[in-house]
C-alpha cells in the first residue's frame, strides 16, 4: 500500500440499517466483516463515508447536531463490533493487558482543556489534535470518526504506509518514531517523515462538511500505518467554527502497561506537560501537513 487501496473505500450508505428509539443500528454482519477483512487480513486500512446518506435514508439532516450525534454512534459501533471480532493480543508485540475500547470526543480545532483519555493512570492536561505524522500510542487498533465540520478548511485525513517504507527503507519500527513532547503519542522522526510524506501517504478524498467518517487504523508502530492531518483553517476567522472528532482506542486499567509498551521500542516514560507547547514545538509536532501533490503524496508546507 504506497496510495490507499480503492477497496479500502467503504460506503456505509450501500448497507442496510434500522433506526429505533433514536439509534441506528447496521442490518446483518457484512459491513463488519468487511471491516474485518480490511484492516485484520488485509492492508489495515479502512475509510467508512456515506453517514449522510445512511441519515437521509432515515429522513435525517446530518447538518442537524443531534441527528449527526447518531450518525457518529452508529460509525461508534461499528468500530466496538469490529473490536469484538479482532484478537488484538495477536497485533501487539509485547503482552498489554487491554480491557476496553475508550471513547473520546474532542474539539479537532480549538484547544482541548482538561483533557485526558485514561484518569485512572493520566493527569488531565491541555491538548491539541493537529499533529504530524504520528502513531497513538499503546493501542494496536483506532477509529476517528471526523465531522460534520463547519467553516474549516483543510484537516483531512492522511494515511501514512509505515510499514512499506521501514521494508523498503531498512528502517527499524523503534528507530522509526520518538516521543512528542506534551503528547502520549509517538511522533515519526523528521527524517523518515518527509520520505513517508513525499511517496508513502494518502490524503483522504472526503467531504467532511457534508459528511461523516470513520477511518480504522492497524495503528502499532511494528507493522501498522502511521497517520497525520492538514492543518485546519477557519474558512471565515469571523464567525464560529467546529471541527468535531471522536476518537477510539484501546486502554487498560494500569499505568505499568503504558510503560511497558514505551520501554518495548526503546523510549522513556512521557511526563507531558500539562500545557499545550510553545511556538517551536507546536512547529515540529502539531502542525498539519500541507495539500496533496502531483504524484498523490502529501508533502510538508
Amino acid at each position: 500500500m504506497k496510495t490507499l487501496p480503492q477497496e479500502a473505500i467503504i460506503d456505509v450508505s450501500a448497507h442496510p440499517t434500522e433506526l429505533a428509539d433514536g439509534r441506528l443500528r447496521a442490518v446483518g454482519d457484512g459491513l463488519v466483516a468487511e471491516l474485518f477483512r480490511l484492516v485484520a487480513e488485509g492492508e489495515g486500512v479502512a475509510v467508512c463515508h456515506g453517514a449522510a446518506r445512511t441519515l437521509a435514508g432515515h429522513g435525517l439532516d446530518v447538518h442537524d447536531e443531534q441527528d449527526a450525534a447518531v450518525a457518529r454512534d452508529y460509525l461508534e459501533s461499528l468500530f466496538r463490533a469490529f473490536g469484538a471480532r479482532v484478537d488484538v493480543a495477536a497485533f501487539s508485540p509485547v503482552v498489554m493487558d487491554y480491557d476496553r475500547i475508550a471513547v473520546m470526543d474532542v474539539d479537532g480545532y480549538n484547544k482541548n482543556k482538561h483533557f485526558t483519555p485514561n484518569g485512572d493512570h493520566t493527569t488531565e492536561r491541555e491538548f491539541l489534535t493537529t499533529k504530524c505524522v504520528h502513531f497513538d500510542a499503546a493501542t494496536p487498533f483506532v477509529g476517528n470518526i471526523y465531522g460534520p465540520y463547519r467553516n474549516i478548511e483543510g484537516g483531512i485525513p492522511v494515511v501514512c504506509d509505515a510499514r512499506a517504507y521501514c521494508a523498503d527503507a531498512g528502517v527499524a519500527p523503534a528507530d522509526l518514531i520518538e516521543l512528542m513532547p506534551h503528547s502520549f503519542n509517538v511522533a515519526v522522526r523528521e527524517e523518515h517523515a518527509e520520505r513517508i510524506l513525499a511517496d508513502y501517504a494518502e490524503a483522504l478524498d472526503v467531504d467532511l462538511s457534508a459528511d461523516l467518517v470513520l477511518v480504522v487504523l492497524l495503528n502499532e508502530v511494528a507493522g501498522g500505518l502511521a497517520h497525520a492531518g492538514s492543518e485546519p483553517r477557519a474558512v471565515d476567522p469571523d464567525q464560529p467554527s467546529r471541527r468535531p472528532i471522536r476518537h477510539l482506542e484501546y486502554q487498560f486499567a494500569e499505568g505499568v502497561e503504558l510503560a511497558k509498551w514505551y520501554r518495548h521500542y526503546n523510549l522513556d516514560i512521557p511526563a507531558p506537560s500539562l500545557e499545550v507547547p510553545d511556538e517551536a514545538a507546536r512547529e515540529r509536532y502539531h502542525r498539519g501537513i500541507g495539500p496533496v501533490g502531483a504524484e498523490g503524496g502529501a508533502g510538508r508546507r
